[in-house]
C-alpha cells in the first residue's frame, strides 16, 4: 500500500493541480509586500517640432510691399527617472501581508486535505482490489465444489442411490454459483480500473496492508482531530485572514507619507538653452478626507466577512466531530461484524462437515449439504467484507484526525515543500532593505 500511496503522491494530476493552485496563491503575499517597496519608472519622449511664423515688412516708398515668413524645426528628446518610496501607510501593508500569509496557510491545509482525500481513495481502491480478488477466489472454489457435487449427484442417480431432484438441486446451485463468479470477476475488473485511476498503474501482486495504529478511545480521537484536522485548521487560518482584512480596510483611512525623487534631461530644444537637466527630491503627504462612504463600507464588509468566517469555523468543528463519531461507530460495528463473521465461518465449517457425515449414514440429504455449503460461502464472504469495512473505517478515522497524509504516514519519498516556492520569490533582497529601515507598524 505504501508504494501505491507514493505513486499517487508523486504523480496524481489532482494533487499536482492543488500544488500549482497553492503556488498561485503564494503570489498574493509577494504582491502585498511589493506595495510597500520602492517603485521607479523611466519615461522618455522624442518629438519633432516645426513652426512657421509669417512676418510683415514695413512698407517703403518706391518699393513693393512684401511678406516674408520664417520656418524653424527642432527635435527635442527627454528622459526622466522617477522613484517613489512609501514611508508611512498606517499599517495597511502589514495587514495585507498578514492577510495573504493567513490565506496561504489555509491553502496549505486545503492541499493537505486534498492529499488526505486522495490517500483515502487510493487505500480504499487498494483494499477493494484485495477484497474482489479474494471474493473471486472463493466463488471460483465454490463453483469447483458444486461441480463435484453435481458429478456426485449424477453418479448416485445413475446407480439408483439418488433422485432426479438431487441432480436438479445441484444443477441449480451450480448455475447460481457461476453467476456469482461472473459478477465477482466483473467487480474485480471495476476495482482494478478504480485502482488505476487513483494510482496511475494497474495493481500487481498486492500485499495485505499492515494495520494502522488508532486511538484507544473516541475522546482521544476527537482531541487529535480538533488539533490536526486540515479542514478545521484551514477554517481557523481563514478566520485569522479575516482579522487582518479588517485592519487593512481601516488603515485606508489613515494618512500616507512617501518620498519622491526624479532626474531628468532634455536635448535638442528650440531656442536657448538647447539642453537642460533637472533633479528633485521631496516628500508627499496624502490625508484622506471623504470617500463618499466607500471606506466605511469596506470596513463593514470586512467585519461581516470576519463574522462569517468565525461561524464557518464553528460549523466545521461540528461537522468534523459528527463525522468522527460516525466513523468511530462504523469502526466499532465493523470490528464486531468481523468477529461474528469469523465465528460464523468456524461454525459453518463444522456444520458442513457434520452434514456430510450425516448424509453418508442417510440422516441428511443432498439439499442439506448444499445449504450447509451455501452458509459457509456466505460466512466467508462476510468475513472478507467485514475485514474491508474495518480497514476503510480506519482510513476514514485517520483522515479525520489529520493523520493520513504523506508526512504523517512517514512515506519513503521526497516530500513536497510548500514553503520553498514562497521563500524563492518573496525574498528578493531589495524590499528587504526597505523593511529593515522602515518600522513594521508604519508600513
Amino acid at each position: 500500500m505504501q508504494e501505491a500511496l507514493i505513486s499517487a503522491y508523486q504523480n496524481h494530476p489532482r494533487l499536482q493541480a492543488e500544488r500549482a493552485r497553492l503556488r498561485e496563491l503564494d503570489e498574493t503575499y509577494v504582491q502585498a509586500r511589493a506595495q510597500g517597496g520602492l517603485t521607479s519608472s523611466i519615461n522618455g519622449t522624442a518629438t519633432v517640432d516645426v513652426a512657421r511664423t509669417p512676418s510683415l515688412s514695413i512698407p517703403i516708398a518706391g518699393f513693393d510691399d512684401f511678406i516674408t515668413s520664417g520656418t524653424t524645426a527642432s527635435s527635442p528628446i527627454g528622459l526622466q527617472l522617477q522613484a517613489i518610496q512609501p514611508i508611512y501607510q498606517g499599517g495597511r501593508i502589514s495587514a495585507m501581508k498578514s492577510q495573504a500569509r493567513s490565506g496561504i496557510m489555509a491553502a496549505r491545509e486545503i492541499l493537505r486535505s486534498s492529499e488526505t482525500d486522495l490517500f483515502v481513495e487510493v487505500a480504499n481502491a487498494y483494499v477493494e482490489v484485495l477484497k474482489s480478488e479474494e471474493t473471486s477466489r472463493i466463488r471460483r472454489n465454490n463453483v469447483q465444489v458444486l461441480m463435484r457435487q453435481k458429478d456426485a449427484a449424477d453418479s448416485r442417480f445413475e446407480l439408483g442411490a439418488g433422485t432426479r431432484t438431487d441432480v436438479a438441486l445441484a444443477e441449480a446451485r451450480l448455475a447460481g454459483a457461476k453467476t456469482g463468479l461472473a459478477q465477482a470477476d466483473s467487480a474485480l475488473q471495476v476495482a482494478r480500473a478504480n485502482y488505476r485511476q487513483a494510482t496511475g498503474h494497474m495493481p500487481e501482486s498486492l500485499q495485505t496492508p499492515l494495520p494502522f495504529v488508532l486511538p484507544v478511545s473516541e475522546s482521544e480521537a476527537k482531541e487529535i482531530a480538533r488539533n490536526n484536522n486540515p479542514k478545521l485548521l484551514a477554517s481557523q487560518y481563514n478566520e485569522a485572514a479575516g482579522d487582518a482584512a479588517i485592519k487593512a480596510a481601516k488603515a485606508v483611512r489613515k494618512p500616507t507619507v512617501s518620498l519622491t525623487g526624479s532626474l531628468g534631461a532634455r536635448r535638442g530644444q528650440a531656442g536657448f538653452p538647447e539642453r537642460a537637466e533637472s533633479a528633485s527630491i521631496g516628500a508627499q503627504v496624502s490625508i484622506p478626507l471623504t470617500s463618499g462612504g466607500l471606506n466605511r463600507s469596506r470596513v463593514r464588509a470586512a467585519e461581516n466577512a470576519r463574522t462569517r468566517l468565525m461561524l464557518e469555523t464553528r460549523d466545521a468543528e461540528r461537522q468534523i466531530e459528527s463525522a468522527l463519531m460516525q466513523s468511530w461507530a462504523g469502526l466499532s460495528a465493523a470490528k464486531a461484524a468481523l468477529a461474528n463473521s469469523e465465528v460464523q465461518v468456524q461454525a459453518a465449517e463444522l456444520a458442513l462437515e457434520g452434514v456430510e457425515l450425516e448424509r453418508e449414514v442417510g440422516t441428511r440429504n443432498a439439499l442439506d449439504v448444499l445449504n450447509a455449503e451455501q452458509e459457509l460461502l456466505d460466512a466467508k464472504l462476510a468475513v472478507i467484507n467485514s475485514e474491508t469495512e474495518v480497514q476503510k473505517a480506519g482510513f476514514r478515522l485517520l483522515a479525520l484526525m489529520g493523520g493520513f497524509d504523506a508526512l504523517s504516514l512517514s512515506l519513503s519519498t521526497e516530500y513536497y515543500d510548500p514553503e520553498k516556492n514562497l521563500r524563492e520569490f518573496a525574498d528578493d533582497g531589495i524590499i528587504g532593505i526597505v523593511e529593515d529601515i522602515i518600522p513594521e507598524k508604519w508600513r
